[in-house]
């Protein structure tokens, strides 16, 4: 029997022979066909680099004056092709990563199925190569990212910057600096004007303080990322040297085919090296610039708030009281003999205003004045009343314009004194909207006659004859002698019963079995009677007639008679009218029922 060694022998007597019967023509062909198209792949992949963009030096904000926003889009248009490019570069890298990780296993399998040791060699190196240039793309695309994140962190803030420099400029555009004086211009308008100037260099110097803040924002995002950007430059550098050493050393391959088709990518990524280096030294220059523009930034950001604090200063010094009383008081030495003129105009022309309004007041009572001097009548209290209205709201107006004027004629503005006073009266008329309506509601009343005293009107629930009008509330005196007092501004409607002329009716029940054509007939009668009579004729302004029948009744057949009469005295003819209808009917022998009611009792119907 075979022994387990002499079984181990055999196999390794015959193993080498194994192994070739593996590898057969046709499995190694396919293998160096599918290494053949992905170095095909890996090759083209370096072999097509994007375009370097480079950012170049870092411009100069500082002494840019007109071209700022020039320059800012410049530079932002820059940023925006060093992001495209830079996204490029990646997706290249990221590609060569991919097709030498495709490649590599390859390599692999190649060098253990390699009959020689030479070409085992050959498939070792290669395989290295794969996978130091695999390693290489993955640093590559890992700094790219770096790359990113600072080119975006500068052109956010670039374009911060640029939105406030247009915002800023059409502020400026917007505004006005204020106008000096003329060489006559008094000290009160000298010290408004100065402080007029003030407020405009505050204005100014808080725009570009606010200007400058954003800057020195700018400049120190732009250091972080400059700080960023020269650490992935210092890594790129190491990196391009690392690809330049590796595409060398497939240079020097044995294989001649494989030396030529990476003798490009050598020379290529010298001159990349070479680049790179370049922009690690313009990242520097631009770094140090960069450091430059902090600290002047910074320093410009400093004077710039002690210059608001220095006219902030000085502007509240020129708002003091006491200087504008010092203003005030040379301007009216300098002004005293016309200023004293002019007021002395005002004062004469506002007393003869008043006294023309008194004139008015007192011819308009003259007009409506009668012989009896115990009574004031009626339109002699409304007179009275628009006369005080007249003459109180023309001394105001003359006070009014009189202030106004003299306050011109010193010097003072009037615009924000009649502001003040407009949002005063606004206030006011919010706070006695009630009162504000009383007055207005009140004076209308008075001006269109609506009811005078001595009036019988009815307004709303309240009823009564009319005391006394006057520009705030209406008294009534009802029937039953209650004083009402009610408000002008609550009036909506007025039912005036005294007012042009009045009627009054009657109505008087008659029996069912009475001639109405005979009731008419004394009805008739009656009233002619009455429209005769000498103390009843002033009062009447037509004879009472009959009107007709206008109730049938329980118990009466309801007539009615009407007459129209001068005003307040329909209720007195209404009851000399009742008096001789109930007198004239008697004579006739007409009955006036009452109402009656018949009653059965129980008893009496059982007993029916």
């Amino acid at each position: 029997m075979i022994s387990i060694r002499g079984l181990l022998v055999i196999l390794m007597l015959f193993a080498p022979g194994i192994a070739s019967a593996q590898n057969t023509p046709d499995s190694l062909s396919d293998l160096m066909q599918r290494i053949e198209a992905a170095e095909q792949d890996w090759l083209e992949a370096i072999l097509t680099p994007p375009v370097l963009v480079s950012l170049g030096d870092f411009p100069d904000l500082s002494n840019a004056g007109a071209q700022l926003t020039s320059i800012l889009r410049d530079r932002l248009k820059l940023l925006d092709r060093k992001v495209i490019s830079n996204r490029q570069w990646q997706e290249h890298w990221i590609k060569q990563r991919r097709t030498a990780a495709e490649v590599e296993p390859l390599y692999s399998e190649w060098a253990t199925t390699a009959a020689g040791a030479e070409e085992r060699a050959e498939a070792t190196a290669k395989q290295t190569a794969a996978r130091d240039w695999a390693a290489l793309a993955e640093a590559k695309v890992s700094n790219q990212d770096a790359y990113l994140t600072a080119i975006k962190t500068e052109r956010d803030s670039v374009e911060e910057r640029l939105e406030s420099t247009m915002g800023s400029a059409a502020q400026r555009q917007a505004k006005q600096a204020a106008r000096v004086p003329s060489g006559g211009a008094t000290p009160f308008e000298e010290r408004t004007a100065h402080i007029e100037e003030l407020r405009f260099r505050q204005e100014f110097h808080s725009e570009r303080s606010a200007v400058a803040r954003l800057e020195l924002k700018l400049v120190k995002q732009q250091a972080e990322s400059s700080v960023i950007i020269q650490g992935a430059l210092e890594r790129d550098v190491e990196l391009a040297h690392e690809e330049h050493r590796l595409a060398k050393a497939q240079v020097l391959s044995s294989d001649p085919d494989w030396s030529d088709r990476w003798l490009p990518m050598v020379n290529a990524s010298s001159t990349k090296a070479e680049k790179v280096e370049q922009e690690l030294h313009l990242s520097a220059l631009r770094q140090h610039s960069i450091e430059f523009e902090v600290t002047l930034a910074e320093s410009k950001t400093k004077y710039l708030d002690q210059k608001h604090e220095e006219i902030e200063r000085e502007r509240q010094e020129a708002e003091a009281f006491s200087g504008w009383l010092e203003a005030a008081l040379a301007t009216a030495r300098q002004r005293a003999p016309r200023v004293f003129g002019v007021l002395l105009m005002i004062l004469v022309a506002g007393r003869l205003a008043l006294w023309l309004v008194g004139l008015v007041s007192r011819t308009l009572m003259k007009v409506v004045a009668d012989d009896d001097t115990e009574n004031v009548s009626a339109v002699e209290q409304r007179a009275n009343t628009i006369a005080d209205v007249f003459k109180g709201v023309g001394k105001i107006a003359i006070y009014v314009v009189g202030t106004l004027v003299a306050f011109d004629v010193v010097g003072i503005d009037t615009g924000p004194l009649l502001g003040s006073v407009a949002i005063l009266g606004l206030a006011l008329s919010f706070g006695s909207q009630n009162l504000v309506r009383d007055l207005v509601n009140g004076f209308f009343i008075l001006v269109e006659n609506q009811y005078a005293v001595g009036d019988w009107v009815k307004i709303g629930s309240h009823e009564g004859t009319v005391e006394q009008i006057n520009i705030r509330s209406t008294r009534l005196r009802s029937s039953e002698g209650v004083l009402q007092i009610i408000p002008n501004g609550t009036i909506d409607t007025v039912e005036n019963m005294t007012r042009d002329w009045s009627r009054f009716r009657c109505h008087v029940g008659v029996g069912y079995d009475t001639d109405i054509d005979l009731a008419e007939r004394i009805c008739n009668e009656v009233g002619a009677a009455m429209y005769a009579d000498p103390e009843l004729q002033d009062k009447l302004m037509e004879a009472p007639t009959f009107i007709g029948v206008t109730d049938l009744g329980d118990s009466a057949v309801v007539i009615r008679a009407q007459a129209k009469t001068q005003p307040g005295s329909q209720w007195g003819l209404e009851r000399e009218m009742n008096r001789r209808l109930k007198k004239a009917f008697e004579d006739a022998g007409i009955e006036i029922p009452f109402p009656q009611q018949v009653v059965w009792h129980r008893n009496m119907l059982s007993d029916s």
